[in-house]
């Protein structure tokens, strides 16, 4: 997952030349995951997609789920969900203290990847 949190900013959703993480050729629902060591308090992911517009294309929907503790729950207040080519696709959410965040990708037109996620609190 090193790939996906490595500080890199893409210069497009095309770059082949940064790590990557992707799912090809599995389709469906995929999820990338950000761990810490302790409790994190984030409200804002900014999520740059992979698309080589090939194999791997940008996703039909995507959300982020955070561990309470006990299960991954879909982030409280989320602002939305975009999906752009060639940007961070920002959403913000009521904060929550947690150790892991999860991506959830649902694949479109191909299988799905990830470039770089930053989260914020």
């Amino acid at each position: 997952m090193l790939a996906v949190n490595d500080g890199i900013d893409p210069p497009s959703s095309n770059d082949t030349v940064n790590r990557r993480w992707g799912t090809w050729p599995n389709t469906g629902q995929q999820w990338a995951e950000l761990t810490w060591s302790s409790a994190q308090q984030v409200r804002v992911a900014d999520v740059y997609f992979f698309d080589d517009n090939g194999g791997v294309r940008l996703p039909a929907s995507w959300s982020l789920q955070y561990w309470n503790g006990s299960a991954y729950v879909a982030v409280p207040g989320a602002s939305g969900y975009p999906i752009a080519a060639n940007v961070y696709n920002r959403t913000t959410f009521t904060s929550v203290s947690t150790t892991r965040l999860r991506v959830v990708l649902n694949s479109g037109a191909g299988s799905v990847g990830l470039l770089e996620v930053k989260v914020t609190s």
